[in-house]
């Protein structure tokens, strides 16, 4: 009887502490390249679905989803991330990112592998209208032992995997057609 009483204990607390959401932070870790002819001005979130980024799973078996978010949420945590690892051109084009998906996942299947997708439009912007420039995405899946704490890892991952894309694109001989959007401004 006292067996049941201390697991369903261990049981009920594990549920409490993993039920929370997951926070992530970029650390910082620089980005192997610079900027050619631009800095970033300025992250929007464009996704459809801002509750969150995806989900973690926790427990003994892996079998609680936990939704996972930034710390400091998509626009401050990518652009943050990106003012101190990116080496950027003060004196270029000022652009802004515009994140249209950002997920994360798990398997549940061994090897477990975490996933990390992203896609990003890239804007000029003139007269507070934006011009589309260049889209990129990426996706990255990589088995770890402990799946969870290396989220952020594939994350930077992705976003530098769509920046990289974009500095080595024509993005400079590129004349977008420019569109009035509400931002958060």
């Amino acid at each position: 009887m006292r067996i049941c009483i201390i697991l369903l204990f261990v049981v009920g607390i594990q549920n409490i502490v993993w039920s929370q959401e997951e926070k992530i932070v970029l650390q910082d870790e620089p980005v192997i390249f610079g900027a050619d002819g631009f800095y970033v001005k300025e992250v929007v979130d464009k996704r459809d679905n801002k509750e969150n980024i995806g989900f973690v799973q926790k427990g003994v078996f892996k079998k609680t989803k936990v939704a996972a978010n930034f710390e400091e949420g998509v626009e401050k945590s990518v652009f943050n991330f990106l003012k101190e690892n990116f080496e950027q051109d003060s004196d270029g084009v000022p652009i802004v990112i515009g994140i249209l998906e950002l997920n994360i996942s798990e398997s549940s299947s061994l090897p477990v592998k975490g996933k990390a997708e992203v896609k990003m439009e890239f804007y000029k912007e003139k007269n507070g209208s934006l011009g589309k420039l260049y889209a990129a995405e990426a996706f990255v899946e990589q088995p770890a032992v402990n799946v969870t704490k290396t989220h952020e890892q594939r994350i930077r991952e992705v976003i530098s995997n769509c920046l990289e894309n974009f500095n080595t694109s024509d993005w400079e001989d590129i004349n977008p057609m420019y569109i009035k959007e509400e931002r958060n401004n």
